[in-house]
């Protein structure tokens, strides 16, 4: 089963909250979450997000690969012709209508944001081997329970003890109830046609972090640093 990079939303969340902020240091900013810096080359740990969610696919056992672009992202394209990563265009309306989209020519492929700095080939595999354990053709959710999402790494005022307090738990785009669980949808999904989908809930904490805002960046940069703390 291919998978499909999609790196062709407009961005807006993460471009209204850059505009907010004074336009100092734009040059500075530039390939590491400024507004002018399209979600897919942000830069995390010194990794551009689209060359992270490739290397994810790559180590997992999908059958290809395609980033999809639209006319909201021009420089991902541009780059991925750069880098040779195959592309397909979509229309870049909605999320859903560029889904509608890909499933007119692949009738299931597995999907996968491009704004998942955690994500790694394994979690693509489990994906894969709970579609092929279906008995229908009904598309799968990547989730995380909420409950175990992350926080940012520690910041912001000391406390008594000079201490200073861990940052709010990391924040989700979307959420749904699952046999009495709330769950967090992840970005990674194996889409089909069927209007049934069913959760493949995934254990792994990170796996729920996304970036969508400047808080998520910070957030997802504070993390790295956590995590390649601890694997070191």
């Amino acid at each position: 089963m291919i998978a499909i990079i999609l790196a062709g939303g407009k961005g807006s969340r993460m471009r209204g909250e850059g505009e907010k902020k004074e336009k100092k240091g734009r040059e500075e900013k530039k390939g590491r979450g400024g507004a002018e810096t399209e979600k897919a080359l942000i830069k995390i740990g010194g990794q551009r997000l689209i060359d992270s969610a490739v290397e994810s696919v790559q180590a997992s056992r999908a059958e290809g690969l395609l980033v999809a672009v639209t006319r909201n992202t021009p420089k991902t394209a541009e780059y991925c012709e750069l880098v040779n990563y195959g592309t397909v265009k979509t229309p870049g309306e909605s999320y859903h209508a560029d889904l509608g989209f890909l499933l007119l020519r692949w009738p299931a492929f597995v999907s996968v944001a491009c704004d998942i700095p955690f994500l790694q080939g394994w979690h693509l595999n489990a994906l894969l081997d709970a579609f092929s354990h279906l008995r229908s053709c009904v598309s799968v959710t990547g989730a995380v329970p909420l409950d175990i999402l992350p926080r940012g790494a520690k910041g912001g005022e000391r406390g008594e003890k000079g201490e200073r307090a861990w940052k709010k738990r990391v924040t989700p785009s979307y959420t749904f109830e699952h046999e009495g669980k709330t769950l967090v949808s992840c970005g990674i999904n194996v889409v089909t046609n069927s209007e049934d989908s069913v959760p493949l809930v995934f254990s792994d904490p990170l796996l729920g972090v996304n970036v969508n805002t400047r808080e998520d960046l910070e957030n997802a940069q504070d993390l790295v640093v956590e995590h390649l703390k601890k694997v070191w």
